[in-house]
């Protein structure tokens, strides 16, 4: 290619000098070497490219069809190599992304504002749902990217979040000293977090939880509450707002260590080879490391 490109070069150059030893000048070429090259490029066509004269060169009528043909072909590589530098340099491309529903629903809509501004040419096919979902679809390779709530283990490089502290939630008119007598409000949602809620109540209470009440959402669930319907287990993620509202209250064992459930975002390394990618990792560090110092 580059071979091919120095002989329209050539060729163009001495057709806008119409002289071989001007051209040969422009071109820091000796004169009989760039006449060898011309007699090359001739060669190709089995007839004269220019007409010899004593005061320099005239293009025939196939030297002007080559002629035009050379120059578009000139700007036609210079604009692919400017493209391609361009891509080069910009992030582009498509980011399959998977997030859990509580963070889909109160993390992720600021972060990905401000990650769209940053990439503009990247496109975001976003999947959300309960972490169970998320991690299968990670695994399967139908996401190259996802962030994954409780104990989930998927393949591929882990980089943590943060911790979200587990709370007990009841309204503020609600008995606590006779918690077992309250109806516990179970909602639609992975079943770790329920396991964590079992070990909690099984570490402070000899009897069962009353567990009357099940409902789909965790926003339903905050509503129950509210109206003094019952008690639940949910994490701090999405309580900020109804802290006036509700009794709010961070768990701990009976060893006096906090509970918490992880968030984690998970990618492979064939996944770290897409551009957008790797843009998204980059930028969830970021995030990481500003959240912390907020703290």
């Amino acid at each position: 290619m580059d071979n091919i490109r120095k002989d329209w070069e050539l060729f163009t150059t001495i057709a806008e000098e119409q002289n071989i030893t001007k051209a040969a000048h422009k071109l820091f070429l000796s004169q009989p070497a760039l006449s060898y090259k011309l007699n090359q490029i001739e060669k190709q066509f089995d007839e004269p490219l220019f007409i010899r004269t004593t005061k320099g060169v005239i293009l025939t009528e196939t030297g002007e069809l080559y002629y035009n043909y050379a120059k578009e072909m000139i700007r036609f590589n210079q604009e692919f190599h400017d493209k391609l530098d361009n891509k080069k340099s910009t992030i582009s491309g498509t980011l399959h992304l998977g997030a859990s529903s509580i963070f889909a629903d109160y993390e992720l809509p600021s972060i990905l504002e401000g990650f769209t501004k940053h990439y503009p040419n990247v496109k975001l096919a976003l999947e959300t749902g309960l972490s169970p979902r998320i991690a299968h679809l990670y695994s399967n390779n139908e996401i190259h990217v996802g962030i994954i709530r409780g104990n989930h283990q998927p393949a591929g490089e882990k980089i943590h979040i943060y911790d979200d502290p587990i709370c007990l939630v009841t309204s503020k008119y609600c008995d606590r000293t006779h918690l077992e007598q309250v109806p516990q409000i179970r909602y639609n949602t992975d079943a770790s977090l329920y396991s964590i809620a079992d070990d909690w109540w099984n570490e402070n209470y000899s009897i069962p939880p009353n567990q009357s009440i099940k409902i789909d959402t965790m926003a339903t669930t905050r509503r129950f509450i509210q109206k003094n319907l019952g008690w639940s287990i949910l994490p701090l993620t999405g309580l900020a707002s109804y802290a006036k509202d509700l009794y709010i209250e961070k768990l701990y064992w009976k060893n006096g260590q906090p509970i918490v459930r992880e968030t984690n975002l998970y990618v492979s390394p064939h996944g770290l080879e897409r551009k957008a990618v790797k843009a998204f990792v980059e930028y969830i560090k970021e995030y990481i490391t500003n959240r912390n110092a907020q703290i």
